[in-house]
């Protein structure tokens, strides 16, 4: 038993074009698929078909988001938090003069 494989060289002239067509997540879903600076939509989550690289990235997407937004909050819980630390702490300076 043998197999004969044949590759021509038009079989392979465009092969990164078609490479990077492939991987280009535009090129099979539409530019509504990522904002203007590559960065996966989250609106429609049914967009792509379950366990697609797609729907993956999506779900990752919203992780992502969902993290930045908590830190955010945090972010906002510590600076509210040295402020009043602030204010306590001049309050101690001013009394113990």
């Amino acid at each position: 038993m043998s197999i004969d494989i044949r590759i021509d060289s038009y079989d392979i002239v465009d092969m990164d074009e078609r490479l990077d067509r492939a991987f280009d997540i535009r090129n099979g879903w539409g530019t509504e698929a990522v904002s203007d600076d590559n960065i996966m939509l989250t609106d429609n989550l049914g967009r792509f078909p379950q366990g697609s690289i797609h729907a993956v990235m999506q779900t990752q997407q919203c992780q992502i988001l969902d993290q930045q937004d908590k830190i955010d909050t945090l972010i906002k819980h510590i600076k509210q938090l040295d402020k009043t630390l602030h204010s306590v702490t001049s309050l101690f300076s001013s009394d113990a003069l």
